[in-house]
């Protein structure tokens, strides 16, 4: 058989198939399209009509529930009771606007709904650092975050959130979006936008914030329960200053202004107000959300939604309290005004009671500050150690005699509280009233 070169003509036609198929198909592919597009705008019509009205003074959030092991409700986290002040842009005042575009949105002004410049940035952060470590949304789309969608993490929810941005930029102008998202932000400390955050932290309105407690108070919102003040103010300072480096990138300050800025003493500052909160176990609460905020992020916190079961015991938990109550009491005579308690259990390490104070609401003894997560020296905690393992290598018992007397221990000569000493006593008298100086022998054996 004989073969020879396929002829232009063949070729033509080989290429021209495709195009044939889909001309013959015309009618069915213009439906498909017809229905895409009908289906697109209904949906759209749909979505649009909850979107924020910026002429409402409407704060809209959902609970985060957080209960017991025994399904008993522990605090109902909602914006009911919380502080919410709402103010036009112009009554924000000069730097608060600014200090949270350079800390969420710096190109806010000159991109769309969305900014792919963003994503790609905080794509390749996450990825160099094997992490979700930086977020690509923009202020529009925090606003619907917030404001409109669930918790929800998927492709089809980042889908929803993309198209409502799209249609909230198309509504509304930059200015009103930004206004809605600065009044209904949250804070920490139940403040919901940028007026209650300036009472609640400093005390002042938002016209009269000063460039750093701006910047301040912005760095707060990416994580408001890992920035908090109270428990973490190093990390929270820290943050404050990568917001004033984004002032002066986007020219709401000059160098020397963020310098000045960056020296202002905002701890000395803060005068954190307590708000309604009524909760049975607070530092613990404050703990669940900082979990909720980095598994799920902190958008997804405030527009609530949420509902926790956790291992706390709220009987476990009264108890404690009240050991902490009466404890501070029978040793007030001795200046103490403060304690904590934690109880876990050892087998499984499941919280059972978490107090991270004496009154969570008492500010002269920092009550906001949970003890708990504080760094400490292990202090007496550890002598049950030194104890346990003298007994295992057979150096000690319970009866052996311990020398609670002045003693010098290779240059280190330690003391108790009452700075005496009660004599030859046996081990289990010296670890039952926590003696320092037999435990110190006890160690050296």
């Amino acid at each position: 058989m004989a073969t020879g070169p396929v002829s232009h003509g063949s070729q033509a036609a080989l290429w021209a198939r495709p195009f044939a198929w889909l001309w013959a198909q015309k009618v069915k592919i213009a439906a498909l399209i017809g229905v895409i597009f009908l289906g697109t705008t209904f949906y759209v019509l749909w979505a649009i009509k909850d979107l924020p009205d910026p002429s409402q003074n409407v704060l809209a959030a959902g609970d985060v529930i957080v209960l017991d092991r025994n399904g008993k409700l522990i605090e109902d986290w909602s914006p009911a009771g919380h502080y919410h002040v709402t103010m036009t842009l112009q009554q924000m005042g000069p730097y608060a606007p600014k200090a949270v575009l350079a800390a969420e949105d710096r190109n806010f002004y000159n991109h769309g709904a969305v900014d792919p410049t963003s994503i790609a940035r905080a794509a390749w952060v996450d990825i160099t650092s094997r992490g979700v470590n930086q977020g690509g949304s923009t202020i529009t789309q925090q606003l619907v975050k917030i404001q409109l969608l669930t918790p929800e993490r998927s492709i089809s929810r980042k889908i929803q959130e993309v198209v409502l941005a799209v249609v909230l930029e198309q509504r509304y102008s930059k200015d009103q979006i930004l206004g809605m998202y600065l009044n209904r932000v949250y804070f920490g400390h139940g403040a919901y936008g940028v007026g209650a955050a300036a009472k609640t932290y400093f005390n002042k309105d938002a016209k009269d914030l000063s460039p750093a407690q701006a910047a301040f108070l912005a760095g707060i919102i990416q994580a408001p329960s890992a920035y908090d003040p109270t428990l973490h103010y190093a990390d929270a300072s820290d943050r404050m200053l990568y917001v004033l480096h984004g002032m002066v990138t986007t020219g709401a300050l000059t160098p020397d202004e963020a310098d000045k800025a960056a020296n202002e003493d905002i701890k000395s500052q803060l005068h954190i107000q307590n708000t309604a909160r009524q909760s049975k176990a607070p530092h613990f609460v404050d703990y669940v959300l900082t979990q909720l905020e980095n598994l799920f992020g902190s958008a997804a916190v405030q527009q609530g939604g949420i509902v926790v079961k956790t291992t706390l015991d709220l009987a476990i938990q009264q108890n404690a309290e009240n050991a902490i109550t009466n404890g501070t009491q029978d040793l007030a005579y001795l200046g103490v005004n403060n304690s904590s308690l934690l109880a876990a259990n050892p087998k499984n390490g499941a919280i059972l009671a978490w107090v991270g104070s004496a009154d969570y609401g008492n500010d002269s003894i920092g009550g906001q500050f949970d003890v708990v997560l504080s760094q400490r020296q292990p202090g007496s905690s550890f002598k049950p150690y030194v104890y346990e393992a003298a007994l295992r290598d057979h150096k000690i018992t319970w009866s052996t005699i311990l020398h609670d007397r002045s003693t010098n221990f290779n240059g280190y000569r330690p003391s108790d509280f009452d700075n005496g000493g009660l004599g030859d006593i046996p081990a289990r008298t010296a670890i039952l009233r926590s003696r320092n100086i037999p435990a110190v022998e006890v160690g050296q054996m």
